[in-house]
């Protein structure tokens, strides 16, 4: 079972730990526990702290729906990739265009200082144009 520690910076401000893979058999609780810890914190900051190195597809993808959902609730998101290989693969996966990336903790604090969240990639309207 995966636990995520989660902590306060600020009042406004907390800090969701990831020291461990997700992949299939962890997505849905990974995706929960997440999204859980936004409302119950009511912060209008959340910074996800990536400390594995393993950054699966189903993590990318755990992540893109975390901040959806807290971007549906007026929250900003940002995730720390301390490792490397992370950070080339949230770069090579295009997430940084959706996700603020930092390498360290100061990083995201200070990439989401007075920030909004980004927002939602753009879709198709029955007429082909972007919204």
């Amino acid at each position: 079972m995966l636990l995520f520690p989660c902590h306060r910076l600020t009042e406004d401000q907390i800090v969701i730990e990831i020291d461990d893979a997700i992949d299939f058999n962890t997505e849905d609780v990974a995706h929960g526990h997440l999204c859980g810890e936004i409302p119950r914190s009511a912060a209008r900051t959340v910074i996800i702290d990536v400390q594995t190195p393993l950054v699966t597809a189903t993590a990318v993808s755990v992540l893109l729906r975390t901040r959806r959902f807290a971007h549906g609730r007026g929250a900003v998101l940002c995730a720390v990739a301390r490792r490397s290989p992370a950070r080339r693969v949230l770069r090579a996966t295009g997430v940084c265009r959706y996700l603020r990336v930092a390498a360290t903790l100061p990083g995201a604090v200070r990439l989401t200082r007075g920030c909004r969240s980004l927002p939602e990639p753009p879709t198709r309207q029955g007429d082909g144009a972007l919204t």
